[in-house]
């Protein structure tokens, strides 16, 4: 048998890849335009990636309604990314980046319990609302002469 090393476990002869699992959850300043929200929030992906983490999923920042108030903004965009991390030391360097931006009213970093490889999501997307239209109403020859009367009355009285 292979002896055990630091960040590895041993199973039947089968060595697993211990990875921490992370959520960085964050608000950002509403008064941005969507494009520059898009890009803060790949900024912080990036953050992410170059401090060796893998992004296992992600929620695209979306503008909601505070409870209270966050450096005075009643609204803010909310998005949460979800990574790996082999090495806890760099979350530190993840977490200055982070505080360094001045349009990131607040974020938290937290584990997430990881379970033989899948993440529980701690919040489930959202399903994309469906706006359903009523079928007019078909209306019977009388009432559609009664409003063309209606419209030429209107008409002609310009």
């Amino acid at each position: 048998m292979a002896p055990i090393l630091k960040g590895y476990l041993q199973n039947r002869n089968v060595i697993i890849v211990k990875n921490l699992v992370y959520e960085i959850a964050f608000h950002l300043n509403p008064d941005l335009e969507e494009t520059q929200v898009q890009q803060l929030a790949q900024a912080i992906e990036n953050y992410i990636t170059s401090s060796g983490g893998v992004v296992v999923f992600k929620k695209s920042p979306e503008k909601v309604r505070l409870s209270y108030l966050v450096k005075h903004k009643r609204q803010a965009y909310f998005g949460y990314i979800h990574f790996t991390l082999e090495q806890k030391e760099m979350m530190i360097g993840i977490e200055e980046q982070v505080k360094l931006n001045n349009d990131v009213l607040r974020h938290l970093i937290v584990k997430i319990p990881a379970d033989s490889g899948k993440v529980r999501f701690r919040f489930k997307p959202q399903k994309p609302k469906i706006a359903t239209e009523k079928p007019a109403e078909k209306q019977t020859p009388e009432e559609s002469k009664e409003l063309e009367k209606e419209l030429e009355e209107i008409i002609g009285n310009l």
